[in-house]
């Protein structure tokens, strides 16, 4: 039987989908569009409240906030193809992040780095399936070598939040 969410849950929850909204809309704000050497290309400040996410409020609640977050995005404006984008890049990066987040040995970064990764992955594959060319898969290298500095960079950031989580008294990582 499914154990059913606490209201400090939903709160935790709804505080971090407010977050990665907060932190795209301030990502589209400070990196205008063809500032980042590849189209498309972003930091993911939005995977701050991600990692949080996965870390104290667990592994399918992380799920959620990433599909949450793409669907507000559409339904205050988004379009469809940015949607199909950001559904998949979230769903291939989450459950990297959960996969690599059970291991013992891989840090944050490994796990931050690792979603990235999937991230662009998941986003190759749906411009696959919606220019119905192989041809953007020659992209995937490069977007995948920037995504892994920008997944560093988005660990670096998170870290102290997830410290500071710990410290006063939320389940997090050591």
């Amino acid at each position: 039987m499914r154990r059913s969410w606490t209201a400090y849950e939903v709160t935790k929850l709804s505080v971090l989908l407010a977050l990665a909204l907060m932190l795209s809309i301030l990502e589209a704000w400070l990196v205008p569009k063809g500032i980042l050497p590849l189209p498309g290309l972003k930091l993911g400040l939005a995977n701050i409240a991600l990692l949080i996410a996965l870390y104290s409020v667990g592994k399918k609640e992380a799920l959620l906030l990433s599909l949450l977050r793409s669907l507000v995005v559409l339904l205050l404006g988004g379009n469809f193809v940015g949607f199909v984008f950001s559904v998949l890049g979230g769903i291939f990066a989450v459950c990297t992040m959960i996969f690599l987040s059970g291991r013992e040995k891989i840090s944050i970064y490994g796990v931050s780095i690792g979603g990235a990764a999937s991230h662009s992955i998941g986003q190759i594959l749906a411009a696959v399936m919606l220019s119905r060319t192989l041809y953007v898969m020659m992209y995937l290298p490069y977007l995948i070598l920037l995504s892994c500095l920008a997944g560093a960079m988005i660990a670096f950031l998170t870290i102290p939040v997830v410290k500071a989580l710990d410290h006063i008294g939320t389940k997090m990582i050591q």
